[in-house]
C-alpha cells in the first residue's frame, strides 16, 4: 500500500522544471528588441535567464544588442512590448516537462496538495497554467508580485506551505534561486537537471533528477522522514 500524503505538499517551480517556456520566452523577448531596432538572442541565451524574470531578460538583451547598459525608459518600453506580446501568445510552443502531469496526478490522488512557486507574475502563471488546461492540478499559484518579495526570499515558498495546509513539504525546481528559496524555507529541495538554471549551487541541493520518472520515489522519500 502506497503511502498517504494527506497533510504534505509538493511545491514547483513553474519556468524550466514544471513547464519548458523558453521559447515563448525568447520570442517575446525578442519582439521586445527587434521593435527597439536591436538584433535577436539566441533562445539558448534566454533560457539561462529565465528565473530572473522579465526585465532582467530585457537588461541582458538590451546590453548584448546595444552594446551598453540600457536605459530605464529602454528597459520601461521593452517590458510593456514583452509583456504585451507574451500574454497574447503564452502557450504557443509552451509545454509541461514529460511525466510531470501524470506524478502530480498521482500525487493528488494520495492526498497531497500542489503548489506552484513562481518568479513570474501570478496573473501570466495563471493565464499560462489554464490556456494548458491545468489549472485544476494546483491548490495555490504564488507568483513574483504575490507577496512583496520574490524568491529567492522564502516568504513565497512559506504562503505556499501556508495555504496547502502542509506540515512536510519538498520544493522542485531547476536554479540556484529555488535552493536558496527552499533552504530559507527550511525545505528539501529537488533540482530538475533538464531546467534552466543557472545551477552552481547544485551541491547544496537535497538531490537532483533528470526525468520525472526517476523523481517519484525521491519526492516520497523526502515527504516520509
Amino acid at each position: 500500500m502506497r503511502q498517504d500524503l494527506k497533510g504534505a505538499a509538493v511545491i514547483f517551480d513553474l519556468d524550466g522544471t514544471l513547464i519548458d517556456t523558453a521559447d515563448d520566452l525568447a520570442a517575446s523577448m525578442n519582439h521586445a528588441l527587434g521593435e527597439a531596432g536591436l538584433p535577436p538572442v539566441a533562445h539558448s541565451e534566454v533560457r539561462h535567464l529565465v528565473g530572473h524574470g522579465a526585465r532582467a531578460m530585457l537588461t541582458r538583451g538590451i546590453e548584448a544588442g546595444a552594446g551598453r547598459t540600457a536605459s530605464e525608459a529602454e528597459l520601461e518600453q521593452g517590458l510593456k512590448l514583452f509583456l504585451d506580446h507574451y500574454g497574447a501568445n503564452i502557450a504557443a510552443h509552451s509545454r509541461p516537462f514529460d511525466g510531470i502531469i501524470e506524478m502530480i496526478e498521482g500525487f493528488r490522488r494520495r492526498g497531497a496538495g500542489i503548489a506552484v512557486c513562481t518568479n513570474k507574475r501570478e496573473a501570466l502563471s495563471r493565464l499560462l497554467i489554464d490556456t494548458l488546461g491545468i489549472g485544476g492540478l494546483f491548490d495555490t499559484i504564488v507568483g513574483a508580485d504575490t507577496c512583496s518579495v520574490a524568491k529567492p526570499d522564502p516568504a513565497p515558498v512559506l504562503l505556499c506551505i501556508k495555504r496547502t495546509g502542509a506540515t512536510r513539504s519538498v520544493f522542485i525546481g531547476d536554479s540556484d534561486t529555488d535552493i536558496k528559496a527552499a533552504a530559507a524555507a527550511g525545505l528539501p529541495c529537488l533540482i530538475a537537471e533538464f531546467g534552466y538554471g543557472p545551477l552552481t549551487l547544485r551541491d547544496q541541493a537535497t538531490g537532483a533528477f533528470m526525468a520525472y520518472s526517476e523523481a517519484t520515489a525521491m519526492i516520497e522519500n523526502l515527504l516520509a522522514r
